[in-house]
C-alpha cells in the first residue's frame, strides 16, 4: 500500500510540528495521515501535551469531525455504525480553539466508542508508533463493552490484559488470538488511555543476554549434544487457569 501525505487544509501552510514542546505553532498544522493513522497520532500528541486546541478531520462525503481531547468529547454527523474503515481523501489539522465557536457548539459525544474504532483502524495492524514491542501491558480499568462493537477475541484478550502484564506478542499467543488483532487491541487501549505499561528492567535484558552467552559458549564446549531449548507452555499454567477461571 502506498500512504499519501494528506492534503494541505484552508489554512496557512506550515510543515508538519516535530517539536517536543507545545507552543502557538500547532495552530493551523496538518498532520501526514495515512487514513485513521494520522488522526491517531494528533491526537495522541494532545494527549501527551495538552493544549487548548482540537484536531479537525476532514474526509471526502463526510462533515467535518473535530475533537477535543481536553474535554474527552466529539462532534460527528456521522453515526459510529457509518464509521468509513478506510477514509478516502482525508486531512488532519490541529487548530486553536475559538472561544466564541467553543461557547455555541452544542454538548460533544463521549470520545471512547471514537477512540476505540480508530485505535483498531489505524497503523495497519501494526503496533502504534508511541508504543514499545517489548513492554509490559495492563488495563487500569475496564472499557464500557455496551458501547463498543467488539468481539469474542477482543473480549478474551481484554481478560488477559485485565489480569496481569502482558507483551503484546504473549497476549496474543495466549490468548490464541491473531497477532495484528492483538496490536489493533493494545492501540485502542493506548489511545483510550486505558494502558498502563512496565518496560523490561534493564538488569534483567542484560542478565538474559549474559545467560544466552553462557549457553552458547556451554553449547560450543559441550558439542552438538548439547541444545538449549526454549521454555515450552506446560499445560495448567496460568493462562489456562485464566482462560478456565473466565469462561473463555
Amino acid at each position: 500500500m502506498t500512504f499519501e501525505p494528506a492534503r494541505t487544509a484552508p489554512a496557512d501552510p506550515q510543515a508538519p510540528h516535530t517539536g517536543s514542546a507545545p507552543g502557538p505553532e500547532t495552530t493551523g498544522i496538518t498532520v501526514p495521515s495515512f487514513g485513521w493513522t494520522g488522526v491517531a497520532i494528533a491526537l495522541h500528541r494532545l494527549q501527551q501535551q495538552p493544549t487548548a486546541s482540537i484536531v479537525v478531520v476532514r474526509q471526502a462525503d463526510h462533515l467535518p469531525l473535530v475533537v477535543d481531547v481536553e474535554t474527552n468529547a466529539y462532534w460527528w454527523d456521522t453515526p459510529l455504525t457509518a464509521f468509513p474503515a478506510e477514509p478516502v481523501d482525508i486531512d488532519v489539522v490541529v487548530e486553536a480553539k475559538d472561544p466564541a465557536v467553543e461557547a455555541s457548539r452544542p454538548p460533544g459525544t463521549d470520545l471512547d466508542a471514537l477512540l476505540w474504532l480508530i485505535g483498531n483502524n489505524s497503523f495497519l495492524g501494526e503496533l502504534a508508533w508511541w508504543l514499545q514491542r517489548d513492554d509490559r501491558y495492563k488495563l487500569v480499568r475496564w472499557p464500557n463493552f455496551t458501547m463498543l462493537t467488539h468481539t469474542p477475541e477482543q473480549m478474551r484478550m481484554t481478560a488477559m490484559l485485565g489480569y496481569t502484564f502482558l507483551p503484546v506478542g504473549e497476549l496474543a499467543n495466549a490468548s490464541e488470538s491473531d497477532p495484528a488483532e492483538a496490536r489493533r487491541l493494545v492501540n485502542a487501549f493506548s489511545l483510550m488511555r486505558l494502558l498502563r505499561a512496565e518496560s523490561p528492567e534493564p538488569a534483567a535484558v542484560a542478565a538474559g543476554g549474559s545467560s544466552s552467552s553462557s549457553a552458547s559458549s556451554a553449547s560450543s564446549s559441550s558439542g552438538p549434544d548439547h541444545v538449549r531449548v526454549a521454555p515450552q507452555p506446560r499445560r495448567g499454567g496460568l493462562f489456562s487457569r485464566l482462560r478456565d477461571r473466565l469462561g473463555l
